[in-house]
């Protein structure tokens, strides 16, 4: 005979109430009360049928996330932001919720449709959706009338259903260039990928800010394409004009320079100053290791998450966003 919540609930010494709001992860109990019922459903060897629930309650236990993988087909191979931001979202739906995560990566812009076909199909109950995404596509989002967190957007848009985390980008792009100047560094380069997007654009005007305060000019490097290998074209241009120093808005992009600078024998920490910023492990796994603005990716996925869940547990369709925190991490590259 199969174990039911009635078992766990009498094994637990709660109702079946109880029970069920720690399965459906309800903050509704204590946390005592919660290990309990784990416990005692670990110990029944109880599994919740998730299907079935999902077919009485309307609720796919499921959250979609939105990638947007337009702007690099292979984004998740090509971009340890987009692992980080996974591994920790997955860290709170595992630990804290029974919710599983699917992905939708968006390969092209115009196809709107297909996304709103798999939100339709999936029946996602929300969305985390990572990036920049311009005012059509969230016109989609909006009319499936779930909860939406938007990681790392700019919009203005003010709907109940949406609710950003986003980190301090401005002043991260204003501490990595003030930290150049304070290392004596004066002709320092800005170099992106997408420079046009909200979000590079806040880290431009934090460098703006900086060189302004010191009375120094701008030289500003912009392409698209794969921020690593940008990085190593911008290498060569950087010598070609004698600058001394970069400000890179990703770390990938810092990572392509410091292999390129390297290949022509430039000392990157004495020569040459690098500041990055996202503050991904491969920062500190090559060498010299490089300095970098912290936004703490994992954090913020684990906030939009918590975001998210609280918004669907609790009924809450009120936006609201979230700026986290920067710091800047200096290592050999400075």
């Amino acid at each position: 005979m199969s174990v039911t919540i009635i078992d766990v609930a009498r094994e637990a010494g709660v109702s079946r109430t109880t029970v069920s709001n720690v399965f459906t992860g309800k903050d509704k109990c204590s946390e005592e009360t919660r290990l309990a019922v784990l416990a005692a459903a670990k110990h029944l060897g109880y599994k919740p049928n998730l299907a079935a629930r999902s077919l009485i309650t309307n609720q796919s236990r499921l959250i979609g996330m939105i990638l947007p993988s337009y702007v690099d087909p292979n984004t998740l191979t090509s971009s340890p932001f987009y692992n980080i931001i996974m591994d920790s979202v997955y860290s709170v739906l595992r630990n804290e919720a029974y919710y599983d995560l699917i992905i939708f990566p968006v390969q092209y812009k115009e196809k709107l449709v297909q996304v709103s076909d798999w939100i339709d199909a999936r029946n996602v109950d929300g969305i985390l959706a990572v990036g920049e995404f311009d005012r059509n596509f969230l016109k989609v989002l909006k009319s499936k009338s779930i909860p939406v967190v938007l990681i790392d957007n700019y919009s203005q848009t003010s709907d109940a259903n949406f609710s950003y985390v986003n980190s301090d980008d401005t002043t991260g792009g204003y501490l990595a260039t003030q930290h150049l100047i304070e290392k004596g560094f004066r002709n320092i380069a800005l170099c992106s990928v997408e420079l046009h997007g909200p979000l590079m654009q806040k880290r431009y005007q934090g460098y703006k800010r900086a060189l302004k305060e010191a009375k120094l000019r701008e030289t500003v490097f912009d392409k698209t394409g794969v921020p690593f290998e940008a990085g190593i074209q911008y290498a060569e241009a950087l010598i070609a004009q004698g600058l001394d120093a970069a400000f890179c808005t990703e770390d990938m992009i810092a990572v392509g320079i410091l292999h390129g600078l390297l290949k022509k024998g430039v000392k990157v920490g004495e020569d040459f100053g690098l500041v990055g910023f996202d503050n991904i492990y491969l920062g500190y796994q090559v060498y010299p290791e490089l300095t970098t603005v912290d936004q703490n990716i994992f954090e913020k996925g684990e906030t939009a998450t918590r975001t998210l869940l609280n918004i669907l547990n609790h009924s809450n369709s009120t936006g609201s966003r979230l700026v986290l925190p920067v710091n800047l991490v200096e290592r050999e590259s400075t």
